[in-house]
């Protein structure tokens, strides 16, 4: 008897596995074979490749086709290949796509469960307008002046660190240092004193890095809900570990209930939740999760997008003398002084950011899920005119590194050339949207393009960037982590420019 019931079930189980892999086929969409519990990404499970680079291998392969139906493990998703397809998804249709495939309960975990990325339906809508207002550009210009010390204290620390011009500096811990001292003034109104020291890194840096830094436990939950996402409806998996989220809270509530008793203001997010909080009545668990939304969007992002600046910067440096000249003729019509419009409106600079952005993406593609019924037919003759319909749950991956290498987009597509950068046709939205578009569009960009153009304003103004010895070439990137992370380190020289 045991015998016949384990047979049934074994060939229930194939039956189940077979019929879910035949899900695109089902649905007339073309995509490569898939294998059983691996899907597609199996080059990537075994650390060949990112699954990013897997699922780029998927875009080439399907020429001509507007998307391709792959399996990201056991779960089917669509891959867009069409510039048109991926602006209703993201714009005009957001209706259908309103939300991420991610789902936290904010019970189980109530800081991450809280993030504008994650809160679905009227809590998401509300919480962002909530949001919004404390990252304007007005609120933007009132932390520019803290940012700017920090950038400061940056530059100190890399003339005085001892190997700053011989193996050079690991620019990605570097540029962490920088994110996290921002990070901590601005959203905790704290100092992260992340540039104290040289041989160790501070109590605040240790708690930060449980966001997302690959190693942690918050960077392995994240890597395994990206690839088996059916694992965050499991009520113990959490993000955050129970005694860094009450670190957190501690920092958060300490520094409320000093700045309420001792009635100070300061220019920053935090101060901004504070009055949201005192309008809406928000527990202290509230503020330090939206207070913590600017670790993800603040600290690893922006750190990462700068260490790939610098980096492009310094394998090409007739770049660094042009933004240079940009910050001399800035600084002479501002009596010397980089202001907040002075460095927002740097033309090579901002052309050098973005084409970095094009060049080396922090992340190759972000994933929405349909949340009302779709259907697409391509109009452009590039494409093979078939259709897909799509369901609420189906998920759909946008592009956003594949068309940035698509030589169909960007002529020389590997080759770093900001000059493509200095017109508007290379910013079309449709094709180039490195913070992501529309109205799930990501919350702190602001924040962070301010943090990552001041840095690279004060490194250039005070340092010519060589590539070291040290930097592993060609460049690979480690194959598990969420974020494209160089293999063996951004190893970048700083040599002092003299006065």
């Amino acid at each position: 008897m045991f015998l016949i019931f384990a047979a049934v079930v074994l060939l229930l189980l194939i039956f189940l596995i077979r019929y879910n892999l035949g899900y695109w086929e089902r649905k007339g969409v073309p995509g490569p074979k898939p294998w059983p519990i691996i899907g597609n990404i199996g080059s990537h499970l075994i650390g060949k490749m990112t699954m990013g680079e897997a699922i780029g291998e998927i875009y080439r392969k399907f020429e001509g086709y507007p998307f391709a139906g792959l399996f990201r493990a056991t779960k089917p998703v669509l891959l867009i290949r069409d510039p048109d397809m991926l602006h209703r998804v993201l714009v005009k249709d957001f209706k259908s796509f309103a939300q991420n495939e991610f789902v936290i309960n904010k019970e189980t975990d109530p800081i991450f469960g809280r993030n504008p990325f994650i809160l679905r339906g009227q809590e998401w809508k509300e919480t962002r307008t909530m949001l919004t207002p404390g990252m304007t550009s007005g609120k933007m210009k009132n932390m520019y002046p803290i940012l700017r010390e920090i950038s400061k204290n940056m530059v100190k620390y890399i003339e005085n660190h001892p190997t700053a011009t011989t193996d050079g500096i690991e620019t990605r811990a570097l540029t962490k240092r920088l994110t996290l001292d921002n990070v901590a003034k601005a959203a905790f109104g704290i100092d992260g004193k992340a540039f104290e020291r040289y041989d160790d890194i501070s109590e605040f840096n240790k708690l930060a890095d449980e966001f997302l830094t690959p190693g942690t436990w918050t960077s392995y939950i994240f890597y395994l809900a990206t690839v088996f996402p059916a694992i965050l409806r499991c009520r113990f998996v959490k993000f955050v570990r129970p005694e860094v989220e009450q670190q957190l809270i501690e920092i958060v509530s300490d520094v409320v209930s000093y700045r309420r008793k001792n009635n100070i203001q300061a220019n920053d997010y935090l101060q901004f939740l504070m009055e949201l909080a005192k309008d809406r009545n928000l527990a202290d668990i509230e503020i330090t999760s939206h207070a913590a939304t600017l670790f993800i969007d603040g600290y690893e992002t922006s750190s990462a997008v700068l260490t790939f600046l610098l980096l492009s910067l310094a394998q090409n440096p007739e770049y660094q003398e042009k933004i240079r000249n940009d910050i001399r003729k800035y600084e002479k019509e501002n009596d010397g002084e980089l202001t907040y419009e002075a460095v927002h409106e740097m033309p090579w600079l901002n052309a050098c950011l973005y084409e970095s952005l094009r060049y080396r993406p922090a992340a190759d593609f972000t994933v929405k899920e349909c949340t009302e019924p779709f259907e697409y037919t391509p109009t452009n003759p590039d494409f093979k005119t078939i259709t897909v319909k799509l369901n609420p749950g189906d998920v759909v991956l946008t592009p956003m590194a594949y068309f940035s290498k698509d030589a169909r987009y960007f002529e020389n597509p590997e080759k770093f050339m900001p000059e493509r950068m200095m017109s508007k046709e290379s910013m079309d939205k449709s094709i180039f949207f490195p913070f992501s578009d529309g109205p799930r569009g990501c919350i702190g960009q602001r924040l962070g393009r301010m943090m990552i153009k001041l840095a690279t304003t004060y490194i250039l103004k005070n340092f010519e960037l060589s590539v070291s010895p040290k930097l592993q070439q060609p460049i690979t990137y480690l194959p598990y982590n969420f974020m494209n992370e160089i293999r063996g380190g951004a190893w970048i020289r700083y040599k002092k420019i003299s006065d």
